[in-house]
């Protein structure tokens, strides 16, 4: 018995010490709940990022980097069809049986990938559009589930915590997957990654047991919603709220991928000058550009952790939600501004990697924010339309514009004052969106008795449909 109060002791300071680190508020029943997800996070991310190295020699020898742009174009395609069967499915099934549905159909899916690869199939573009579905629909299951059973004031609280453990896993995985590829090869590492997909789906039901172990314990009880029967994108398109966050999500794609653009082509021009004159000249500009995306991709990785652990959730208690939602808008404007009158590498550079950072961090935790007030149906089926659908768009509105962009002769100057001017026109959604978030909190604010999740959907419905909750 000693030594158990001891063990209990000790887990309780080093609960203390991470809550004090992070920023986080962490209150009396809620630290094995935050472990969980923390935990379920960590490992959906360290898989992700496995897969995500392991797909880079499959594409590249079996379909070339040509065949990445057209794979962009598949996958939003594809979630056309999945979004409508996903709503289907939403309807019918517990969110936590569904989420973990979604991650067996891609366990399942990985497990075929692997029998195929053993009969060495060219597998590389097929892998490539699974993978972009994959990352961005289990990532979105997951924050699904989580702005489903945590109440507003407590996702505010415990979000930036949670989001904590992705960011390691995201470590973790790239860690693993450098040096997994040379013991033991793609497939072996897939077969990895299904088993902490395993893993996350006994996380999953573990959650909901605790949150609901949790939820006895409160004076409080949560009301069961009234279900939508609508699907994901006749949600999505009649509620401004969430149709706003959607364009917001949109604009940050378009922007991001942007400015990738902007980046890529003042190191390929940098390159190019200091290569001249080399004995191997393109040997050189390949060690160069091979050399300064590690160091870029380190940067932002270690930056990202420690706005993630030191400063999203001191944001969220400092200014809320609503006005965090601003920075990453702010700065892109001011960042891109920057770039557009100053075009120099070391300036871009620095814009890109302050960018990514915020985006990983700060913005994701935001955006995930943004739904607690809203409605089961917009968290499951809404959500998903946003984190999939939209993003893949976002990413081919960028692919155009630089097409378009490059035809007409526009070089990174020219684009980054784009991105500058798009940086404004998500200002101003954004501060709409936080003005928004602000009246669907305030009723919590006013009958903190009341847990119910608050409707988003104001809009007429169709006869003989269902009313959100």
């Amino acid at each position: 018995m000693r030594a158990e109060g001891v063990t209990l002791k000790h887990g309780k300071r080093i609960g203390h010490a991470v809550e004090r680190l992070v920023g986080a508020e962490i209150r009396s029943g809620e630290g094995r709940l935050v472990f969980v997800f923390f935990c379920n996070l960590l490992l959906l991310l360290t898989a992700y990022y496995v897969l995500k190295v392991v797909r880079e020699p499959l594409i590249l020898m079996h379909g070339g980097a040509v065949s990445r742009s057209y794979a962009r174009g598949v996958q939003a395609l594809l979630l056309i069809g999945f979004i409508p069967a996903y709503g289907v499915l939403a309807n019918r099934v517990a969110p936590d049986r569904l989420v973990n549905w979604i991650n067996g159909f891609f366990i399942v899916s990985l497990a075929a990938f692997v029998g195929l690869g053993q009969l060495d199939l060219p597998l590389g573009f097929a892998f490539f559009v699974w993978l972009g579905i994959f990352s961005t629909m289990a990532i979105a299951q997951f924050w699904s589930l989580a702005s489903d059973l945590f109440t507003q004031a407590e996702g505010k609280r415990l979000f930036p915590m949670i989001a904590a453990g992705g960011t390691l896993g995201g470590i973790i995985g790239s860690q693993i997957a450098a040096r997994g590829l040379a013991l033991l090869g793609p497939y072996e590492l897939m077969l990895l990654a299904a088993g902490m997909l395993l893993l996350c789906m006994t996380l999953t039901h573990a959650g909901r047991v605790e949150m609901n172990g949790y939820r006895r314990l409160q004076p409080r009880t949560l009301a069961e919603p009234e279900r939508d029967g609508r699907g994901g994108f006749a949600l999505l398109l009649r509620d401004r709220y969430l149709l706003s966050i959607g364009l917001s999500v949109l604009l940050l794609n378009l922007i991001n991928t942007t400015g990738d653009f902007v980046l890529a082509e003042m190191v390929n021009s940098h390159a190019a000058s200091l290569s001249m004159g080399a004995a191997d000249a393109e040997a050189a500009r390949s060690r160069y550009i091979g050399a300064f995306y590690g160091d870029f991709q380190t940067g932002i990785t270690v930056i990202t952790a420690l706005i993630q652990f030191f400063v999203v959730a001191r944001v969220f208690k400092a200014i809320g939600v609503d006005r965090a939602l601003l920075l990453l808008p702010l700065f892109v404007v001011a960042g891109y501004g920057a770039s557009a009158a100053l075009p120099l590498l070391a300036v871009v550079i620095t814009v890109k990697v302050t960018e990514n950072s915020l985006d990983y961090s700060l913005q994701n935790t935001v955006q995930q924010a943004l739904f607690l007030p809203t409605s089961r149906d917009a968290k499951y089926k809404a959500k998903t339309a946003i984190d999939t659908f939209l993003v893949r768009v976002g990413d081919l509105a960028s692919a155009s514009l630089v097409l378009f962009g490059v035809t007409v002769g526009l070089g990174a100057q020219e684009f980054a004052w784009l991105n500058a001017a798009l940086g404004a026109v998500w200002l101003v959604l954004a501060i709409q969106i936080g003005r928004r978030h602000r009246e669907l909190v305030a009723p919590e604010h006013q009958a903190p008795s009341d847990l119910v999740p608050i409707a988003v959907d104001a809009s007429p419905r169709a006869p003989g449909s269902e009313s959100v909750a």
